[in-house]
């Protein structure tokens, strides 16, 4: 009999002007995703997602620096597997970034009468970008995803070779070759954000080639003119020199998922490798 899937699963209250900053290091520590909810003035609660063979003595050592600025844990209880994002597909309704309409609603669900919930049509010049709600990142509501979307329309993408760095559900590799690039290569980490990925290109009748790894799996041969980087910078800071023997010279790199409190930092890291920033 297989056994049951379980989390650890951690409730915090903190100072809500600490939200991000905490997210950042949970994230950084292994979490496999963290929900913001707002409480009393001021106030903010952080639901955090772990495997459960997260040690106690690992929990209590990351939240040690923050418990003198207001950080409390207030929960910790083991959780079992489930869809979690079954509510929100079902709940889900179609929004627009740019010349995109991102539908993050069940393939099963489009059609049917709650498309008439939608404030208007999709208009003939939108781009239709479907992607469920799943596990993998990239459902285009996160702010880091929508600025990399929104930076690619302001290119020329014809013809280009371009990487997804941390691909998560696709998004940024199925918009490019909307937009024209000529190929796209995505990557992950996670293998079922892989698969994940893969369903979503055939249900947008495109085809980025993906694979499970990381940079290292690539040939050092300079072949890419644009590469997307929509990953925390603590989970890409060790391989982004091997970023450099992948890109074509004169090559783009859109970097994304960087906290503004950390930009100095992210920034001469990426000066120190022999990037040059040409806007943010």
């Amino acid at each position: 009999m297989q056994r049951e899937k379980t989390y650890l699963h951690l409730r915090l209250r903190l100072p809500s002007e600490l939200e991000e900053d905490l997210a950042t290091v949970l994230w950084s520590h292994g979490s496999l995703g963290c929900e913001m909810k707002t409480g009393e003035a001021g106030w903010s609660a952080i639901e955090a997602y772990f495997p459960a063979s997260t040690s106690a003595r690992t929990i209590s050592a990351v939240l040690e620096p923050w418990r003198s600025q207001g950080v409390e844990l207030v929960d910790s209880r083991s959780l079992a597997d489930q869809d979690w994002l079954a509510d929100y597909r079902r709940r889900a309704l179609p929004f627009d970034i740019g010349r995109f309409r991102i539908d993050s609603r069940d393939e099963d669900a489009v059609g049917t009468s709650r498309d008439d919930e939608l404030a208007e049509p999709v208009a003939a010049d939108r781009i239709l970008l479907r992607i469920p709600a799943r596990s993998a990142f990239g459902t285009g509501s996160h702010a880091s995803t929508q600025l990399v979307l929104q930076w690619l329309e302001t290119l020329s993408l014809h013809e280009l070779e371009i990487l997804d760095v941390g691909t998560g559900s696709a998004i940024l590799a199925l918009a490019a070759l909307h937009l024209g690039a000529r190929r796209v290569v995505g990557f992950d980490a996670d293998a079922q954000a892989v698969c994940i990925a893969s369903y979503n290109g055939r249900l947008n009748g495109l085809s980025p080639a993906l694979f499970a790894g990381r940079l290292s799996a690539l040939r050092a041969t300079p072949r890419f003119d644009l590469a997307l980087v929509n990953v925390l910078p603590e989970r890409i800071h060790d391989e982004l020199p091997l970023l450099l023997t992948v890109l074509e010279p004169g090559a783009q790199v859109i970097s994304s998922g960087n906290l503004q409190l950390s930009r100095d930092e992210i920034l001469a890291h990426w000066l120190s490798l022999g990037f040059a920033l040409e806007g943010e």
